[in-house]
């Protein structure tokens, strides 16, 4: 498989939102997948453990009812005792200690072991038995500490085999875990990628609709717009003529805002990418809002750095300050203040700050603020905006591999937007 065809797989196409949602059923999936190997994997590894220990003990047993001497299970003469039992005095190797109430050694069988000295096995039954605990392991010996009057006894039985077979049941089921987990990778790739073409499909087919109606509204927009100036002409204007134009501009606002939504949305493949002299672009943009200070009574400072040039489409990088600017004066009360800034956070890159006084909104970060139509407080804020125009902002910076966030301290909103 190509790399090519595996990031297609992988993430889809140019859709940053496909690929978005892409990554989330794949992850989903595989996090799904290793819980659910890992827990069959954690049962079944302690289980194993359990039957080792729980053989290791029985070995133990026999052990302590015969006092160290498993030659005495072949004592039986009748026959009565299962063939394996019969079997353990020769299988087993173990060593048995015996100490007095002062740790000291007083009888020691290691006829049936040669790997341990009786010094060595002296200090292993000591240590045993101040980790006062009555069973335990120590190296390769399972142990029991068995307390009389006066004495103590200690049973160390050999389970280096059982432990290494363990430990290889351990590492292979782990081996095929890991394998399983990748063969799931690989059916769940297509798979996931099949589970959402529907999806992109479907915002596909949006996105060429809100297109294509959008450039549809233009032109009844456009003879409405004409027809009311032949009758202004005519007749001279009047609140009804005013209010048309007002909502035709409105109407022309939206549709602009929708199809730079759309375009957004598609991603970084459907920009125009050029290197763009950002600090002239906001100057730009930035004088043509000096009217609306004056005419608002809002007195507006800038402060653009100059020299700042960044790889973005020319046309959306202006329409993310014209609509964050905009944002500004409309959700600000009369006589606020607004500030704009530029600044190169470094080379190829611009962040771009936009303050105004804002009512009614708690100190802290607001990312509701960039949901598509949302609106705080229509009664406080908004003055004939459509609630779009910070989502085109965030699907725009997106689409140049920006972010945009916007914080409140209580009195004023600062709208941050890196390039």
């Amino acid at each position: 498989m190509s790399t090519h065809r595996l990031q297609r797989l992988l993430f889809g196409g140019a859709d940053p939102t496909v690929r978005g949602m892409r990554r989330k059923v794949t992850a989903a999936a595989l996090l799904a997948c290793t819980l659910v190997l890992a827990s069959v994997l954690v049962g079944i590894n302690l289980l194993n453990w359990n039957a080792t220990v729980r053989r290791l003990d029985t070995e133990l047993d026999y052990l302590e009812d015969t006092d160290g001497e498993l030659s005495a299970l072949l004592s039986d003469s009748d026959g009565s005792s299962p063939d394996y039992l019969m079997e353990v005095p020769y299988d087993t190797r173990y060593f048995v200690v015996t100490l007095d109430s002062e740790d000291a050694p007083i009888a020691l069988n290691m006829d049936s072991i040669a790997s341990v000295h009786d010094e060595g096995a002296v200090e292993m039954a000591q240590d045993a038995v101040a980790a006062g605990q009555p069973r335990g392991f120590a190296g390769s010996y399972r142990y029991r500490v068995v307390s009389t009057v006066g004495q103590t006894t200690v049973f160390f039985l050999y389970a280096y085999n059982d432990l290494a077979y363990f430990h290889s049941f351990l590492m292979a089921s782990i081996a095929m875990g890991l394998i399983g987990l990748a063969v799931f990778i690989l059916i769940v790739i297509p798979f996931s990628s099949a589970a959402i073409r529907p999806v992109e499909e479907a915002q596909k087919q949006q996105r060429r609709f809100v297109t294509d109606a959008s450039h549809e509204l233009r032109t009844p927009l456009s003879i409405i717009q004409s027809a009311v100036d032949v009758i202004e002409i005519e007749n001279g204007e009047s609140e009804w003529t005013e209010s048309i134009h007002n909502q035709t501009k409105r109407l022309e606002g939206l549709t602009d805002k929708l199809v730079a939504l759309a375009k957004a949305d598609e991603g970084a493949d459907s920009l125009k990418l050029q290197d763009v002299d950002f600090s002239s672009l906001a100057m730009e943009v930035a004088e043509d809002f000096e009217v609306v200070s004056a005419a608002q009574g809002k007195p507006f400072t800038t402060d653009i750095q100059e020299g700042i040039v960044v790889r973005a489409d020319a046309g959306m990088a202006g329409q993310i300050v014209s609509i964050l600017l905009d944002n500004a004066f409309k959700h600000s009360p009369d006589g606020a203040s607004v500030t704009f800034s530029v600044k190169g956070t470094r080379p190829g890159h611009a962040q771009i700050l936009v303050a105004n006084e804002a009512e009614g909104l708690a100190p802290g970060a607001h990312p509701e603020l960039f949901d598509r139509f949302f609106k705080a407080d229509p009664s406080r804020t908004y003055e004939g905006g459509h609630g779009i125009g910070l989502a085109v902002v965030k699907a725009a910076a997106k689409a140049h591999g920006g972010t945009a966030e916007a914080v409140s301290d209580g009195q004023a909103l600062t709208i941050s937007v890196e390039l």
